[in-house]
């Protein structure tokens, strides 16, 4: 079996160890522009289209939580993959603990004014700014899938009231959830 490997701005080298020490009956290498050597799989995020087009796989794997970038290629270069073959999108791939961690330090930061404070460090003045509740600071969480879900979990744990928009109605206890285009924006 045989793997290419392809992300823009991760260490190819290290993964292809992890790999290779994982798999040991594969061949694992990574991909390089000019790379037409027959392949089983190919691991990718945001490939060029040179790399997958033609090449007989039997599934290709997105490194992240989308596939997005590789359907949008496909629109423009329906060479790119073949419609035969697989493609398959990873659900979390240690994504979810950092999602969370951003969110519920991007929500601290905005509800403890930071940037408020900071300004009027860099001016030299010390004041107590007003405080919100945590009633009045609404969270609202655009996309409510696998990450979406984990992102709702952290935050509730602060009692902040939640909000999701998806393609589709959720039924999280404790969030508001709005679906489709009529949802987006307020009647």
């Amino acid at each position: 079996m045989e793997i290419i490997f392809y992300h823009p701005t991760f260490n190819a080298a290290w993964w292809v160890n992890a790999l290779e020490k994982a798999l040991p009956h594969v061949r694992v290498r990574e991909w390089k522009a000019g790379d037409n050597n027959p392949a089983d799989y190919a691991l990718v995020w945001q490939p060029p289209v040179e790399m997958l087009a033609g090449r007989r796989l039997k599934a290709v794997f997105a490194l992240g939580a989308g596939v997005d970038s590789i359907l949008s290629e496909l629109n423009t270069h329906p060479e790119m993959l073949d419609a035969s073959i697989p493609l398959f999108r990873l659900e979390d791939t240690g994504m979810g603990l950092q999602m969370q961690e951003y969110a519920v330090s991007q929500v601290l930061h905005w509800f403890r004014r930071f940037d408020d404070y900071q300004a009027l460090k860099n001016q030299a003045i010390w004041k107590p700014l007003p405080e919100y509740t945590r009633e009045e600071f609404s969270v609202g969480i655009m996309g409510a899938g696998i990450l979406g879900s984990k992102v709702a979990e952290s935050l509730q744990a602060w009692g902040f009231p939640l909000r999701c928009w998806s393609r589709s109605r959720k039924s999280w206890p404790g969030v508001e959830s709005y679906a489709g285009v009529k949802n987006w924006t307020p009647s």
